[in-house]
């Protein structure tokens, strides 16, 4: 029963894949490794979405270390497209593997759909301002119901340093007994140009984050995150984060890591 839900988890990830390559077939774009995206390598994200007319492939692969039997990895694989000049759009999906079985969990293999819009860009009196939607469909292993989440996100520059806000709550479409029907996060952080004027290839990221545990009546989880961006070439950016939950409930996350890449198009 496990290698059927692991085959048919696989069979969803390699099928996004694919349509993700097929999603994003255009000439080659340059890639910014300044620009920030959730994920890739921490959930930080800047205000600003891809430019117009560009698209982008993203994946990485995720391990981490959770207390009790969660430990696991997981894949995910993400295409971003700029569909105008404020907008960008994007789909993707994952497969999560956890536990000492290293079955795929019930989130393995949903597919994601979501939109980035910039508000305004940054002025003088005002920092860069975006908003996004998101929908993860009952795709995956098991899964059911629709969650539906919405998010805002503020950039704003002090110097060489960049600052930025990131606010969310999401709807559970199909919370269980003793599940919260909707939760919330935060997180802040900054970035910053390594090697900046002489050479300017890394970009450091760190950042606090706290959200809402799925169990009522747990405690909010919260932790730290660091990352770096590094411009291989013109359009490929490889990144790299760690991280630990410090504290929430008893099966937090005691340290996790993620490296991955993206390639523009």
């Amino acid at each position: 029963m496990r290698a059927d839900r692991g085959r048919c988890a696989s069979r969803v990830l390699w099928g996004l894949t694919a349509a993700s390559l097929l999603a994003v077939a255009a000439p080659a774009r340059a890639l910014d490794h300044d620009n920030l995206d959730t994920g890739r390598p921490l959930r930080l994200e800047d205000a600003y979405p891809i430019a117009k007319g560009e698209a982008g492939l993203e994946s990485g692969l995720a391990v981490h270390d959770r207390r009790g039997d969660g430990s696991g990895y997981g894949f995910e694989v993400r295409a971003v497209y700029g569909l105008l000049y404020n907008t960008q759009v994007e789909i993707g999906g994952d497969v999560v593997f956890e536990g000492s079985s290293a079955a795929p969990t019930d989130r393995s293999g949903a597919a994601t759909a979501g939109v980035l819009y910039n508000v305004n860009t940054e002025t003088l009196a005002l920092p860069a301002l975006a908003v996004r939607g998101d929908v993860a469909a009952p795709s995956g292993v098991g899964s059911t119901g629709v969650d539906v989440s919405v998010g805002a996100i503020m950039t704003r520059t002090v110097g060489r340093l960049r600052t930025h806000i990131n606010l969310g709550y999401t709807d559970a479409g199909s919370a269980a007994t003793g599940e919260r029907g909707g939760r919330y996060q935060a997180a802040v952080g900054a970035s910053y140009p390594l090697g900046y004027p002489v050479r300017f290839r890394e970009t450091l990221i760190v950042d606090a984050f706290t959200h809402q545990s799925a169990a009522s009546g747990a405690p909010n989880t919260t932790g730290l995150e660091v990352g770096i961006r590094h411009q291989l070439s013109p359009r490929i950016v490889l990144d790299v984060g760690v991280g630990a939950e410090t504290s929430g409930p008893a099966d937090r996350s005691a340290a996790y890591g993620t490296v991955g890449f993206a390639v523009g198009f």
